[in-house]
């Protein structure tokens, strides 16, 4: 596995991302009410460039 190199965020460049979930569909959906949804911050995703798609 590959890592990259960490960004401010303590994310690193090139890195699978992954989450496993132990909570209930049910749970996930009462956690996530109007107001956190309001608060939410998008994460910001990178797509490989264009050429690295190509080689696989």
């Amino acid at each position: 596995m590959h890592s990259g190199n960490k960004d401010d965020a303590g994310s690193t460049d090139d890195a699978a991302v992954g989450h496993s979930i132990s909570q209930a569909p049910e749970e996930i959906l009462a956690y996530w009410t109007p107001e956190r949804m309001a608060e939410a911050v998008p994460r910001d995703l990178r797509l490989p460039a264009q050429e690295e798609t190509e080689e696989s």
